[in-house]
């Protein structure tokens, strides 16, 4: 009985806000979309494979050896797509997800960090390939 009046103080402040909720700015229910593109060294168009591609802190992937990725379930809304691989600079692309698509950035073209003064890019090559595989592609078998 002595927990009676703490345990109902404590139901009166966690209503207190008038809507029942203690979190007013969290939404109950969220629409998702997904994010592809390549990830390619600027200087050869090579692509980078182990790329962390980012949206947030809690939507993340790795791209695979050509340098593709895919991110599922991320927000609907405006999103920033930051792209880091070691030794080369950082790269944001701001994308539109809308609801149950997917939207391709194209390419993330990374510069390396030790780029020589003066030393030209090449243009993006003109189509970006299809997403990764969900499972890895077997190597085809050499005969002698």
């Amino acid at each position: 009985m002595r927990w009676l009046p703490v345990v109902l103080g404590c139901l009166l402040l966690l209503g207190a806000d008038g809507g029942g909720c203690s979190q007013p700015h969290v939404v109950g229910v969220q629409d998702y979309g997904s994010v592809t593109g390549r990830v390619l060294d600027a200087t050869t168009n090579q692509p980078i494979g182990n790329a962390l591609v980012s949206v947030g802190s809690l939507y993340t992937a790795s791209t695979d050896g050509r340098g593709a990725f895919l991110i599922a379930r991320v927000p609907v809304g405006q999103q920033i797509v930051t792209v880091r691989a070691p030794a080369y600079t950082t790269v944001d692309v701001t994308v539109a997800v809308t609801k149950d698509q997917g939207i391709s950035i194209g390419y993330a073209r990374l510069l390396p960090i030790a780029m020589p003064a003066g030393m030209p890019t090449l243009p993006p090559p003109p189509v970006p390939s299809a997403p990764p595989s969900q499972s890895p592609t077997p190597l085809p078998t050499q005969t002698p």
